[in-house]
């Protein structure tokens, strides 16, 4: 493997499939993790404002992510982002700043890439599926752990997305023991998964965590795969939707 892809995935890497297939997984404002491939290494957040295929990409940064003095034209950079879904992977790529302005907001116009690797973020496919559920965090020194309801929105026998509403931001969640709350109204009990958050991150429906359970549960899949994937389907588009309910 050469130097410029060891910078991008600690494990080896697949090809995209062509140089512009990943611009269908991605939207304006968008959310990319900013790798400077200078002596500090500086990684930071920074947001798509738009592209031209094949010439630049346009991100902006927030002003104190990253000290001007860093930001000079032609240092190396890589960018990353996550596409979550069922298949959960991550797109990266090697490029070079072009060009930086700092007013009205700092802006900088990056090379548009010659190559796209992109890599699974698990080893499995997670089935789509909309089961509401209690999501409990253990967050730091809390004597006690936040409850917070929510919908498991796609499971594996290993881990699981947990969609909610709250005012908690990715990074104070990642990595948070957690307990899953779900209620069986059929045996009239509540079944408890316990697991780690491994990544979050918001976008237009709400926070979204991905969940790795702390033992496979094999069963628990095997019982959800009777659920009509359609009707799961149907019920996660309404409530993405801001409806409560499926109409009849």
């Amino acid at each position: 493997m050469s130097d410029s892809l060891q910078l991008l995935f600690e494990e080896s890497p697949t090809v995209s499939g062509n140089n512009k297939d990943w611009l269908s997984h991605i939207k304006i404002g968008q959310r990319f993790d900013l790798e400077l491939l200078s002596q500090r290494k500086i990684r930071c957040l920074c947001e798509l404002l738009g592209y031209r295929a094949g010439k630049y990409v346009l991100f902006r940064l927030e002003e104190d992510a990253v000290p001007d003095a860093l930001l000079v034209t032609g240092l190396p950079l890589v960018c990353r982002f996550l596409v979550e879904d069922a298949l959960g992977e991550c797109f990266a790529f090697r490029s070079e700043l072009l060009h930086i302005t700092r007013f009205p907001d700092k802006v900088i116009l990056i090379n548009f890439p010659q190559t796209v690797q992109r890599r699974a973020l698990r080893n499995e496919k997670r089935s789509s599926i909309y089961l509401n559920a209690n999501l409990q965090l253990y967050l730091g020194q809390a004597s006690k752990p936040a409850v917070v309801p929510g919908q498991i929105i796609d499971i594996s026998k290993n881990g699981c997305r947990f969609l909610f509403s709250t005012t908690y931001k990715p990074e104070q969640i990642r990595l948070a023991d957690v307990i899953i709350q779900l209620a069986d109204t059929q045996a009239g009990s509540t079944q408890t998964l316990s697991g780690t958050i491994r990544n979050a991150r918001i976008d237009e429906y709400g926070l979204t965590a991905g969940i790795q359970f702390a033992t496979p549960q094999t069963a628990l899949v095997n019982k959800l795969a009777d659920i009509n994937p359609a009707a799961a389907g149907l019920a996660l588009q309404y409530r993405l939707a801001g409806q409560p309910d499926i109409p009849s």
